[in-house]
């Protein structure tokens, strides 16, 4: 099991204001946009065999002592340790989401170097980044029609449809409610299948 951190600006972030006023434009008559805000997503992998708590005391270290992954003048976190995070990853109240990760590699092996020379963590494998958009929606008879909002404002494929996801650099997995950890690692850590062309 991954340590997870989760990183959100407490000031105001211009892109998921932006993507919520853009997103609103895009919907039909009677859906209805209500919220829509950005974390970022760090997982720290450990070495096969190594339990992450070996290292998630240097992490949380770093993380609250450190300008490595906060700026605690602009931005908050929640550091979830392998114990703490539970089995599942749930929304926020009234919120589902939109996991996506770069369709290469997610692992970032620059901090990972960097992070390791300050605050030598043995046994962790790799820190991959993802990001999460929490939507909070409404379709036209009171539910969340997170089918219509994932197919309007997910993948981008014109103009008028899609705006979170590039399919061309990205992957995206919804997050429809209470998901397994373990459904998630494996969306950051596997292969994608390469793109196809169109015929």
């Amino acid at each position: 099991m991954s340590a997870i951190l989760l990183v959100r600006l407490k000031i105001t972030d211009l892109s998921a204001w932006t993507a919520l006023e853009t997103g609103r434009r895009l919907l039909d008559p009677g859906y209805t946009l209500t919220r829509l805000a950005r974390e970022q997503l760090l997982m720290f992998e450990p070495e096969p065999d190594v339990r992450t708590d070996s290292f998630e005391r240097s992490l949380g270290e770093a993380v609250r002592h450190s300008n490595f992954f906060v700026n605690p003048n602009k931005e908050t976190f929640r550091l979830l340790t392998a114990a703490e995070r539970g089995e599942t990853w749930s929304p926020p109240e009234g919120a589902w989401g939109v996991l996506t990760r770069p369709r290469e590699d997610t692992r970032d092996e620059r901090l990972r170097e960097s992070l390791q020379r300050e605050h030598p963590m043995p046994g962790l494998r790799a820190i991959r980044r993802a990001r999460v958009w929490w939507l909070g929606t409404r379709g036209p008879d009171g539910g969340t029609a997170i089918p219509y909002f994932s197919a309007a404002l997910g993948d981008l494929r014109g103009p008028r449809h899609g705006l979170l996801v590039n399919p061309h650099a990205e992957a995206s997995m919804i997050l429809p409610g209470a998901v397994p950890w373990t459904r998630v690692e494996r969306f950051l850590t596997e292969p994608l299948p390469a793109l196809t062309g169109a015929a």
